[in-house]
């Protein structure tokens, strides 16, 4: 519309030429000048002079008079001609300016306009609404109040890139804009340049659009991702741990291993490996860190009774694990003797075949260090656990039968030479 406007200042109501007018003023002056001269001389009564004179004036005034209306219906031709073509020019420029805004209003992208000195509004769309819940009202009051829409902590960086971007005519920035009702939403804003016939970049125009929901996709993937490479590395863990448990078969080992794999999966700082002696009745198998050897405050194998220790009695009867937050609250924590102070704690039973063997208690001085994620990867460790220490204990019986049944083989082996050797010293 402004352009219309400025095109019809341009082109002024009347197209006579400044020229035209000059001849025509001249000759009339001229014509006008003769005629004066020719009733001056009828008063000097020379006939003859002031009759070629007038005869001179009228010819002359026929002729201004001839090219006058000559150059008037040019005029007013050319005249037409202008405001045909003004007529024309306004209607292609209203039917442009109607095409834009049509397309401005119809996209879901922001498009924006601002001057590269001043950095103020010269348009925005109506998605303007749209994307960042407020008015269009509020940039023609003030031009720069798109700035308050961008989120405090990502405002700088993305004004400096937009003063940068005045000079080097490129801007592509995602960053984040908060609604009048708090909500932050994420945006993708690209500029770039208008200059003039200089070179010189006068404005800056672009397209912001509305991300939130890719970014929130993209968010999304990487915390699936990041949970896939956890489970992977969990899984990783507990095949090397299985493995580790299975290869060998003698008590000592398969505990040292099952305390080893344990650290690889939850961060305690004190370990016990308690096994069922009877029902009521539990020692420690094995601790970490190892006690040092010159320690004599606790003496080993330890021995304890599980009903002096609520905690580790409900443990053993459930089958379930627990987790205590913070030990100085709970009025039936007690201490293992020998134990450090612990704040956190962390219990899972070890079970095969429906049986309890013993639990594995996990400790911590720091409250809160164990959680609902550490509970499950202990149990998921405690079931190949459960199956190698089993696995050992067969292994352990199995050697004794066999050391007996070899002795009583041997002790028959005997017996048979020594009835031979009776039987062949005996006379006959």
């Amino acid at each position: 519309m402004e352009q219309v406007n400025r095109l019809r200042r341009e082109v002024p109501s009347s197209h006579t030429s400044k020229f035209g007018w000059r001849i025509s003023a001249t000759l009339f002056c001229l014509a006008f000048v003769i005629c004066v001269v020719a009733l001056m001389a009828a008063r000097l009564h020379n006939f003859d002079l002031s009759s070629l004179l007038l005869g001179v004036a009228l010819a002359m005034f026929c002729v201004v008079v001839f090219f006058l209306s000559r150059f008037l219906s040019e005029a007013r031709e050319q005249e037409k001609r202008a405001a045909s073509a003004l007529g024309n020019t306004e209607a292609s420029l209203l039917e442009s300016e109607e095409r834009f805004r049509q397309m401005a209003d119809n996209i879901q992208e922001i498009f924006w306009m601002i001057d590269a000195d001043t950095k103020k509004t010269l348009y925005v769309n109506r998605a303007y609404e749209t994307i960042t819940g407020r008015p269009r009202d509020a940039l023609q009051q003030d031009p720069l109040s798109y700035e308050e829409v961008i989120h405090p902590e990502d405002r700088v960086q993305v004004l400096l890139k937009l003063d940068e971007a005045t000079r080097t005519g490129s801007f592509d920035e995602r960053f984040r804009i908060v609604w009048p009702t708090g909500e932050s939403r994420w945006v993708w804003a690209r500029g770039f340049p208008v200059r003039d016939g200089k070179g010189r970049i006068r404005r800056l125009v672009g397209t912001a659009l509305d991300i939130t929901t890719q970014k929130h996709t993209e968010e999304e993937v990487a915390r699936n991702l990041s949970l896939a490479e956890s489970a992977w590395s969990e899984a990783d863990a507990m095949r090397k741990a299985t493995l580790a448990l299975t290869q060998d078969l003698r008590m000592d080992n398969v505990l040292d291993t099952l305390l080893q794999s344990l650290m690889e999966l939850v961060p305690y700082e004190s370990a016990q490996i308690l096994l069922v002696e009877s029902e009521s009745r539990l020692f420690l198998a094995r601790e970490a860190p190892r006690p040092d050897a010159t320690n004599q405050a606790v003496k080993y194998p330890l021995t304890l009774s599980a009903t002096e220790f609520p905690l580790l009695q409900r443990v053993l009867l459930s089958q379930s694990g627990l987790v205590l937050s913070d030990t100085k609250h709970e009025q039936e924590w007690r201490t293992i003797k020998g134990s450090s102070q612990l704040r956190s704690w962390l219990c899972v039973p070890l079970v095969a075949s429906h049986q309890t063997l013993g639990l594995l208690s996990l400790g911590h001085s720091e409250p809160d260090s164990f959680t609902q994620e550490h509970l499950r990867l202990a149990r998921s460790l405690a079931i190949p656990a459960a199956a190698a220490i089993q696995n050992a204990r067969l292994y352990e019986c199995a050697k004794i039968y066999g050391a007996e049944l070899e002795k009583r083989t041997s002790d028959l082996e005997e017996a048979q030479s020594a009835l031979q050797r009776f039987q062949s010293g005996r006379p006959s």
